[in-house]
């Protein structure tokens, strides 16, 4: 499955566009209201959600298993000068590199597992 999301962010490297996704706008809202600073994205794409979590405050940890989106991901975050660790990571294959309780949140938004 990373092949296919490869040769997508390869043609296209802001496929779901710039913008944070209505889901990421609706879960800030909630966590504006909670102490939330360390957040860990699954399926993070090329990043747009990332960017704007980070962008507001936060450290976020991202994750996705296409190595495309993750230097897409990487590029922006350094230009933008943004709290943000990506990696490359199969979820659904490989155990999380990180230990209990180091997030204060989890976040997703449309990562599907087959």
């Amino acid at each position: 499955m990373s092949e296919v999301w490869n040769k997508v962010y390869k043609s296209n490297n802001t496929f779901f566009g710039d913008e944070p996704s209505n889901f990421a706008l609706l879960c800030f809202n909630h966590i504006m209201t909670t102490n939330v600073k360390k957040v860990l994205e699954l399926g993070a794409g090329h990043g747009r959600d990332t960017t704007f979590f980070a962008s507001n405050g936060m450290e976020v940890d991202a994750l996705d298993y296409s190595e495309v989106a993750i230097d897409i991901l990487n590029r922006v975050a350094k230009e933008k000068r943004l709290p943000i660790k990506s990696q490359t990571l199969d979820v659904k294959r490989a155990p999380l590199p990180f230990p209990d309780a180091y997030f204060d949140a989890v976040y997703s938004n449309m990562l599907f597992f087959l």
